[in-house]
């Protein structure tokens, strides 16, 4: 039910040469079998309602928006509860999909939940009621009672909704419930409005579970993100997809991450990794980056690979056959500078994202080198064809031209950007402007 491709970026290898960096994309894609089975939708929605949230709104008054404030000056939180009512109105949610809806400020409480079909109107009033609250921020807690109310639904497709537009306290106990989120293979969409939230803290719970982050400026997205992630959760068919590595005597597995449709860290030391949960309709993409030790000229396997993964909604957990990761070592220097551009499409797109980070510290202290890391990555980004993340790092570039800084909330969208505005890349035939010059590579990559 689960199909599964590897591909090194080269086939080919120097023989004799000192370390070298192999990196191996694992393509996985449910079978129509498994794609058919709508999983019954869970949905945690976790919405801060400190007194920050009781501030206008990003963009409230925008009459080209395509979504009318309930109030004359919308709040944040005004904005996030008619979001929320959209989403339990949705007719993408089936009758028997189930919703919690979740407070947080410095306490939290499970305000409503159950099947969204029979206590939709019970749910709705829970949101009416949302005003009714307000306090610090600490997120943690309403991260607690998502998992209270996800746990014990292992034949659904789980999933939180997390708001917040502030900096919580308790960072070390959202890690601590993003963690065990994962174990309930429930991935974080965090979305993060205004400057205060800590975006590189959303990018590291959403790595833990394997989720999404989100930077918006205008609040009148947020209930096309609510619906584009419920429409996500009704394609999450396969779950718990966990990958053995057994590699040969002296190589390493240095780093993994999930590389489409968004980007996001898997921790190598994992034993098996756990990759989370794949959606029906497109591949998820995932690169696996290793270290080789000196050859002589030979073709060898390096590696095997082994996956196993459940359908919830059909209550079956299944096992693909190993695979051999096989290379060779040559002495032809010819064969050995070819790389495979769909598999560095995607380690590009991982560079992207460290070189925006780089870039924001380096502004910090070095404005001018920092100007220089951002346009090597939104080079990247244009041969990529990914043009959101072009303009967003050509306004920063531009930032830091004119105020020698970059604000605060564009080095949030770019961080962000760069995990969540992940392409899809072409196959081993793309045009050559989809990857990056060959001393590029090398420098960026240690390829």
């Amino acid at each position: 039910m689960l199909q599964s491709t590897i591909k090194p970026h080269r086939a080919f290898l120097r023989a004799d040469a000192d370390t070298q960096k192999l990196f191996v994309m694992l393509k996985l894609l449910p079978s129509s079998e498994a794609a058919g089975a709508r999983p019954r939708v869970n949905l945690a929605l976790v919405i801060d309602t400190s007194g920050s949230m009781r501030e206008p709104a990003p963009a409230a008054v925008d009459p080209t928006a395509p979504f009318i404030a309930p109030v004359e000056e919308a709040t944040k939180l005004d904005l996030a509860m008619e979001a929320a009512r959209r989403l339990v109105n949705s007719a993408t949610l089936q009758p028997d999909d189930l919703v919690s809806l979740i407070q947080f400020d410095d306490n939290s409480a499970i305000v409503a939940e159950g099947r969204a079909g029979h206590d939709r109107d019970r749910l709705l009033t829970g949101i009416d009621g949302l005003a009714r609250y307000s306090g610090g921020t600490e997120m943690g807690r309403g991260l607690r009672n998502a998992i209270e109310a996800l746990r014990g639904r292992d034949d659904t497709a789980r999933k939180v909704l997390l708001l917040t537009d502030g900096k919580t306290v308790d960072e070390a106990d959202c890690r601590a419930a993003a963690a065990e989120l994962a174990g309930l293979q429930t991935p974080i969409v965090a979305l993060g409005v205004g400057e205060e939230y800590n975006e590189d803290l959303f990018s590291e719970l959403c790595s833990i579970s394997q989720g999404r982050p989100y930077d918006f400026r205008d609040m009148a997205l947020l209930p096309q993100i609510f619906e584009a992630e419920l429409g996500a959760a009704t394609r999450q068919v396969v779950s718990d997809v966990q990958l053995t590595v057994r590699t040969v005597r002296d190589v390493q597995l240095i780093s993994a991450m999930r590389a489409y449709p968004n980007l996001a860290d898997i921790d190598p030391a994992q034993e098996p990794l756990a990759l989370g949960n794949v959606e029906a309709g497109d591949h998820s993409i995932f690169i696996l980056e290793f270290d080789l030790p000196a050859r002589p000229p030979v073709r060898t396997r390096l590696a095997q690979f082994g996956v196993t993964y459940l359908v919830p909604a059909q209550g079956y957990r299944g096992e693909i056959p190993p695979q051999e990761l096989v290379v060779e070592f040559t002495g032809d220097e010819t064969l050995a500078a070819a790389v495979d551009s769909e598999v560095m499409g995607y380690v590009q797109q991982r560079n992207v994202d460290n070189l925006v980070r780089q870039a924001t510290e380096q502004a910090k202290t070095d404005p001018e080198k920092a100007a220089k890391t951002l346009q090597v990555a939104r080079s990247m980004t244009q041969r990529l064809g990914n043009s959101g993340m072009t303009v967003a790092l050509g306004q920063a570039a531009e930032e830091l031209r004119s105020n020698g800084t970059i604000k605060v909330g564009t080095v949030k969208t770019i961080k962000l950007g760069a995990r969540t505005q992940t392409m899809k890349v072409g196959g081993p035939d793309a045009v050559p402007e989809n990857i990056p010059p060959e001393d590029e590579i090398r420098k960026l990559t240690g390829a």
